[in-house]
């Protein structure tokens, strides 16, 4: 569920880092660029650009000249699409540069399956190859007009103008947009009937890689009210001309009024020219429909703002976004999008909404809106509420949930395989993500009839180095052998290795780059996990489960607050709150398998973590959980857990539901004994069987 609370999204970022930015050309010419990382295509990413300088030639660059962005349109790329760059660079003393941004060309903006990106990473792309060009310039020494900064496009290239002006409110003189998209509506982003044609393939399934969040339709809108009075409040100046045919059905005429109306409510420099058939002169205006990449009409629009002087030539005020380095948000349902200027290009991502307002977690019949005002919980509606916060708190200490754009083809792999008396145990692998291959067992029944289905457990292992093999009956603990156990019940067991055990080697400061916590990346791998037990034909996807000891035990706690999908969870010695934990000492927590955030911005203080267990097993309720949790356990404080059920029975006995809530405390240390694993498989009969 991509950000789907609307969680994560994160937008997911790369800052360029490590990677190179080529010097400015000497004459007119390409060059690639570092980009923000896609997460539709997760890794490293280039654009390309072409530079045009006064007179063909980096000597031509004078105290006068400034910058201009041309941007093309959807399904363009480079220069085609866009208003000249030559004609622009000689006529208004610009270094003028096209952007090949992302999703430039047909194959990707418009035959692709990814959903056209409408402007976000687009606009960062082109903010990037505009910071490159002042950079440059400043580096080399060579005098150039830092205020005349300027950006134009047509219908897509409109769109991300307007966009690349929203991302960076304080850095333009003059935007100029011909017949740009300006809001992601319904009709376009699904492709429903509508005011236009547009279909940029989005999806409402939260479960879809291409699912659209709220948050990032919001972003989308450029004539958001809220965010134009953000950028009001930030102090913009530029002036923006729109024009816009009135017989446009691409990039429907009404939503051009619609955000000019709002632009000129929040105050901000707007100039609209609506083109009708009566201002159709077969030299500069030829349609009242949609156009774009027209340099006669850019200029016979905007050439008195775009030039170096004049009565209304524009020169910005005050210092760009580049220069000044802060961070730019914009709020949004779940949360709020922030562009930081830091390294003086920008970086996006999106953060979750600051829910660290619940000072004492263990108090789970309050919640808050969003002004951190408190209610009584009273009702189902009110504690789904809080769970998106508690979900939200989770996302703050272990970064987000990766967006639904990671869930590419499971493309399972037979490695091996060997029937045993009661069950076929299978060796896989399967793709959580790009570039990415967990080794799991696959255990399935031979009670399991042709064309049957049977009830199905994700099995998680403890801190072990055979991972997967204990659970699965080839190694290590007997105790712990609960998938081998399981199986010969007659459940489906699946039974993956956490990262950087077992047989899956994992760099989590490499290879998990893009996660906070290795505790995110093993809910991801076992989100796409139970996707792999759901398409089984042996499968009841109505009867899943999850069960762990220790590193499992609150694994399986982690990933079934995220997955809804889990029906019942069995954790073995799993979990304690965090001021039970050592006595509160939560440095235990922050290893890169874990939680490093815990250290590194919440100090190892279990009073700053922005979660505790008794939310995550109030976040469970009504499903069914079930605990063993000895009392001599040296890890996790029988007194805390205690304390945690006796919280999360108040949630549960809302839900009318405090019969599934079960807790055994043998006298043992930190292990799952055989009457207790006994008594947690009947349980499990009863709720999935």
């Amino acid at each position: 569920m991509r950000l789907a609370l609307l969680c994560a999204v994160l937008i997911s970022t790369l800052s360029a880092t490590g990677q190179e930015w080529p010097p400015l050309p000497p004459q007119d010419s390409p060059a690639e660029l570092p980009a923000q990382e896609w997460p539709q295509r997760p890794g490293l990413r280039h654009f390309r650009v072409q530079v045009h300088y006064p007179g063909g030639s980096l000597a031509g660059v004078g105290p006068l000249t400034g910058i201009m962005l041309t941007l093309h349109n959807w399904g363009g790329s480079d220069c085609v699409g866009t208003t000249d760059p030559r004609v622009l660079a000689q006529r208004l003393n610009v270094v003028a540069v096209c952007v090949n941004y992302l999703q430039s060309g047909k194959a990707d903006s418009i035959d692709a399956p990814e959903p056209y990106d409408f402007g976000y990473l687009q606009a960062l792309d082109a903010l990037r190859a505009l910071w490159w060009v002042r950079d440059q310039l400043t580096t080399r020494g060579r005098p150039f007009a830092d205020d005349r900064l300027f950006c134009c496009g047509g219908s897509g290239g409109g769109n991300v103008t307007l966009m690349a002006n929203k991302l960076a409110p304080r850095t333009f003189a003059c935007v100029v947009d011909m017949c740009g998209m300006k809001k992601l509506s319904d009709d376009i982003a699904f492709n429903l009937p509508g005011g236009s044609s547009l279909n940029a393939r989005w999806s409402r399934d939260p479960r879809s890689r291409n699912f659209l969040t709220p948050d990032e339709q919001a972003l989308r809108f450029v004539g958001h009210p809220g965010h134009l009075t953000t950028m009001k409040q930030l102090g913009t100046t530029s002036k923006v001309v729109v024009i816009h045919g009135t017989e446009d059905t691409v990039c429907p005429f009404a939503d051009a009024v619609e955000m000019v109306d709002a632009m000129k409510s929040a105050g901000l420099a707007v100039e609209a020219k609506y083109v009708s058939k009566a201002d159709l002169d077969a030299k500069v205006y030829r349609s009242a429909g949609h156009f774009f990449g027209t340099t006669e009409i850019v200029l016979a629009a905007a050439e008195k703002y775009l030039q170096p002087s004049g009565a209304e030539a524009r020169h910005r005020p005050g210092p760009s976004d580049f220069q000044r380095r802060e961070a730019i948000r914009y709020r949004t349902p779940g949360g709020e999008f922030v562009i930081s200027y830091a390294a003086g290009f920008p970086v996006g991502h999106f953060d979750l909404s600051p829910l660290a307002l619940y000072l004492d977690h263990a108090n789970l019949l309050v919640v808050k809106d969003a002004q951190g005002n408190e209610r009584p919980v009273k009702t189902k509606a009110d504690w789904a509420e809080r769970v998106a916060h508690i979900r939200a708190g989770m996302q703050q200490a272990m970064g987000p949930l990766p967006e639904a754009a990671r869930r590419v083809p499971l493309d399972v792999e037979t490695v091996a395989e060997e029937r045993t008396e009661k069950y076929l145990r299978r060796k896989v692998r399967f793709t959580p993500e790009r570039d990415d291959r967990v080794p799991a067992w696959l255990m399935i029944p031979n009670t399991v009839p042709a064309g049957g289905k049977a009830p199905a457990m994700l099995c998680l292992h403890q801190t072990t180095g055979i991972g997967k093999n204990e659970p699965a009956g080839l190694g290590g603990l007997k105790s712990l052998h609960y998938a081998h156990e399981l199986a010969e019940r007659g459940y489906v067991c699946l039974v993956p290795d956490y990262p950087s055990f077992g047989e899956y080697p994992y760099d989590f400061k490499k290879q998990g780059a893009h996660y906070a916590s290795g505790s995110m990346k093993a809910i991801w791998n076992n989100l796409r996990a139970v996707d792999l037990l759901e398409a089984l034909p042996q499968v009841d996807g109505g009867r899943l489960g999850v069960i762990g000891h220790s590193l499992g035990g609150h694994n399986a706690l982690f990933t079934a607050v995220f997955d809804e999908r889990l029906r019942a969870v069995v954790s073995s010695c799993g979990f304690t709150p965090f001021h039970d934990y050592y006595g509160g000492k939560v440095a235990g927590w922050t290893s890169d398998r874990y939680m490093p955030r815990i250290r590194d911005r919440y100090g190892n203080n279990a009073d700053q973590v922005p979660f505790d267990f008794y939310e995550i097993l109030g976040a469970l309720a009504p499903r069914a959980f079930f605990s063993n949790s000895p009392v001599r356990d040296s890890n996790f404080d029988i007194g805390g857990v205690r304390k945690a059920f006796a919280k999360a029975g108040e949630i549960y006995a809302l839900h009318n539901a405090s019969a599934q809530l079960k807790l055994v405390t043998p006298d043992a240390p930190h292990d799952f004994p055989e009457m207790e694993r006994k008594a947690a498989y009947a349980w499990l009969d009863e709720v999935l069987k």
